[in-house]
This record gives structure tokens, C-alpha cells and sequence, in this order.
């Protein structure tokens, strides 16, 4: 297969086949005499496998080290586990921080209301923001 076939079977632009092989998670495909690269189904399994651990979010660093250890005889099942456990672990930290911001942008943004707009005063970009700055955050000039 050519690397235009196997990119279209796989999902993946032309351009994304060339940069897994230069970063070495697919090997160097043997070339046509006229320069054309030659990829067997081992590479569009590859290749499989590469875009769907990148959607679960492994990177291509990781990705790298699971392909070493199965190329080393080894299962790399265990640590793809481990992996993807730190991965939730961290999403579920983003998620608690993501939804604490939340709320403090849902009350400031009710308070804002309750309270209505005023004039500014001369020094005064937006009030609004400005009286969310805690004392802790000004620094004298």
C-alpha cells in the first residue's frame, strides 16, 4: 500500500503517516524504485493503534515507550493501565478545578447582576472587575 491508501484506511492526513515515522512509532517503510513508500498491514494496525491511544489520550511520548516494550518481547498491558489510571486521576483534578471556577465565575457573575452598573469613577477601568481584587493582590506603585 502507499502512504496516500494508508493514511485515507487509517483517518490520518499524509502529513501525520510522515511525522509518526519520523518520530519512530512506525518504522521506515522499503521504498518502490521510483521513491514511493511501500506500508504492509502491519503498519495500518500500527497506525491504528498509535490514533486510537492518542484519543484516550496517551501522548506520543507514552506511545512510544508501550510500542518499545512489545517490540522487546514484553506486554505492555500493565503499564498502559497505570498510565491511563494517572491519566484519570488527572482529568478528575481538572474537572474539581475546572468546576470550583465555575462557580466563583457563577457568583461573581451573580452578584455582578444583583448589583447592576454604575458610573465609573476617573481611575476606575471597570468596577466590576476591580472589586473582585482581593487586598492581597494590590501592589502599592
Amino acid at each position: 500500500m502507499r502512504i496516500g491508501d494508508v493514511a485515507k484506511q487509517v483517518g490520518m492526513t499524509v502529513e501525520a503517516v510522515r511525522f509518526y515515522e519520523r518520530q519512530g512509532l512506525l518504522p521506515r517503510p522499503p521504498r518502490t524504485e521510483a521513491g514511493y513508500r511501500i506500508y504492509a498491514d502491519a503498519d495500518l494496525r500500527r497506525l491504528q493503534f498509535i490514533r486510537q491511544a492518542k484519543r484516550l489520550g496517551f501522548s506520543l511520548q507514552e506511545i512510544v515507550r508501550i510500542l518499545r516494550l512489545r517490540e522487546r518481547g514484553h506486554c505492555p498491558c500493565e503499564e498502559v493501565i497505570e498510565t491511563l489510571e494517572r491519566h484519570l486521576r488527572e482529568t478528575e483534578d481538572q474537572l474539581q478545578r475546572l468546576q470550583a471556577f465555575r462557580d466563583e465565575i457563577a457568583g461573581t457573575l451573580k452578584q455582578w447582576k444583583r448589583n447592576g452598573t454604575r458610573r465609573v469613577p476617573g481611575k476606575v477601568i471597570c468596577g466590576l472587575i476591580e472589586r473582585t481584587i482581593t487586598p492581597s493582590e494590590v501592589k502599592e506603585s
